[in-house]
């Protein structure tokens, strides 16, 4: 997955743990009643199941470029939503 300069995902849940390895820039995971997390590039981390949370570039100007590994049952939705 490619970040642009601000973006960011929407505020949700896993129901299997993400593997998310950074090619590229920083990645900066909201963990829900946690400080943030940066991981930079060559550097990987692993989001718990059933936590909420958002991730984000927060950079200005650079991409981010991550790989996003998700085992699953089959079927299961990636993400749901927080509400």
């Amino acid at each position: 997955a490619t970040f642009k300069p601000g973006d960011r995902t929407v505020p949700h849940t896993h129901r299997f743990p993400v593997t998310v390895y950074v090619l590229e820039g920083a990645f900066t995971l909201e963990l829900k009643d946690r400080p943030p997390i940066v991981v930079k590039a060559g550097e990987a981390i692993v989001e718990p199941p059933n936590v909420e949370m958002t991730g984000y570039n927060r950079s200005a100007s650079e991409l981010t470029k991550v790989v996003i590994v998700y085992v699953s049952t089959p079927g299961t939705p990636f993400l749901d939503p927080s509400h």
